[in-house]
């Protein structure tokens, strides 16, 4: 990051979960201990080296204090060409294949190949004029991507979402790939409700989902056990809810979302903030209320724009107003491809306000930094790699691949601006 750019009841409906609702309560008094069970029944693949008690003032143990805002001179997790969603992609126009060692132009890639060590090989390759340049154009392009932080994702698919699984997911992040950037702090999001129910789940979905929901996050929590992380929890949380406040689920929904917050805040070294939707969706007062009844004052607060790509001045807008409805929570701002804002659909009532699979013409937004210049904004940060596909419109691929040519897109219309009245400044 560069500094300076650096409840509801249950519904009536919901038969035969008092004792699951004593369950949750429970289990939420009872995080640390839980979790230091789950940490004896997994294998941990590296040492846990940091302390198993909390600063307040400096959450994330970072060498500088932050002050106010604990996010403040983080450098977050910049992935290496092993991993690296663009940093791949550019070895792989060079003609590399990253699963198997080259023995030749470059050497093969392993976890703690670092993206300025493989940049600067780039470079020197350039340089001596053996890359095409039609190829060069685009490894500029998407070297504004790969200098950048690059979320992990932790989810229901994660290594196939079974017993162990998450747990092997969070350790090889943690344990392997952050290798590439020693130090660093990773930001992470997560996707397990809304993956395994949808966005109108009932009681009845969410009562059979508990067991294995509860499972991964307990999974997660024990392994990052103490190390330094974000935590941008459940993806589409809220902005994807309003049919379960009709169909009377949303209580049961916000009790889940309520553990995942108990459980990832009680780790010593997290800052953990949890999704709120959209400016073009959910209205404010309706946010708000979803947010306290899961827990949003116990936690630094909650981040915006997660799938959508609205303007970030609209976000920020919108922010503020649940904000002052939410004791003071500071918030995120997602701005992966907003540099150009949404595309507007003709038809919004039918179609959804903006066009939201792979739509073109976007382009990245303002890079991660915590020099928001609006007094509840800690950062702007890409929550998710840009140039992942969101589905097969459009030609994309398989949602979540990486697809080289939106990301191009995306690169070359690139724009720090935040609002559609803020001066371009292309980057």
């Amino acid at each position: 990051m560069r500094n300076g750019f650096i409840g509801r009841p249950w519904g009536r409906s919901l038969v035969g979960l008092t004792t699951l609702a004593l369950t949750i309560s429970i289990g939420i008094a009872a995080a640390s201990g839980r979790t230091a069970r789950a940490q004896a029944a997994y294998e941990q693949q590296c040492s846990d080296r940091y302390p198993a008690t909390r600063d307040p003032s400096n959450p994330l143990m970072l060498p500088t204090p932050p002050g106010p805002n604990p996010l403040n001179g983080a450098h977050f997790f910049v992935n290496g060409p092993e991993h690296g969603s663009a940093a791949g992609a550019i070895a792989r126009l060079l003609g590399i294949d990253t699963s198997t060692p080259v023995g030749s132009m470059l050497p093969s890639f392993s976890d703690n190949d670092s993206w300025a060590w493989f940049k600067a090989r780039v470079e020197r390759k350039i340089q001596s004029g053996e890359v095409p340049g039609g190829i060069v154009r685009k490894i500029r392009l998407l070297e504004k991507i790969a200098d950048e932080p690059e979320a992990q994702r932790f989810s229901s698919y994660s290594q196939g979402g079974g017993p162990g699984a998450i747990y092997g997911q969070v350790q090889k992040i943690f344990c392997h790939n952050i290798q590439a950037d020693p130090g660093s702090i990773p930001l992470i999001t997560t996707y397990f409700l809304h993956a395994d129910n949808g966005g109108c789940a009932t009681n009845s979905q969410l009562a059979a989902d508990w067991p294995t929901f509860k499972r991964r996050i307990d999974e997660m929590a024990a392994a990052t056990g103490n190390r330094p992380a974000v935590y941008l929890l459940e993806l589409d949380a809220f902005g994807s809810s309003s049919c379960m406040a009709r169909v009377g689920s949303l209580g049961t929904w916000e009790q889940y979302l309520h553990y995942e917050v108990d459980t990832i805040s009680a780790l010593h070294h997290t800052v953990v903030y949890l999704e709120a939707g959209y400016s073009d969706s959910n209205p404010v007062g309706y946010t708000a209320r979803a947010l306290n009844e899961a827990g949003v004052r116990k936690i630094r607060g909650f981040f915006t724009n997660d799938t959508h790509i609205n303007w970030t001045i609209n976000e920020v807008r919108w922010a503020e107003k649940i904000s002052r409805l939410t004791g003071g929570a500071h918030y995120v701002v997602n701005t992966a491809q907003n540099g150009n804002g949404p595309l507007l659909n003709s038809h919004p009532v039918t179609e959804g306000v903006e066009a939201l699979c792979n739509p073109p013409g976007r382009g990245l937004g303002p890079r991660d930094t915590t020099d928001t210049g609006f007094p509840h904004a800690d950062a702007f940060l890409w929550t998710h790699p840009p140039g992942n596909s969101s589905g097969h419109c459009n030609g994309g691929p398989d949602s979540g691949t990486f697809w080289i040519s939106r990301a191009l897109d995306l690169a070359a219309h690139a724009n720090d601006r935040i609002g559609p009245d803020y001066p371009s400044r292309p980057y």
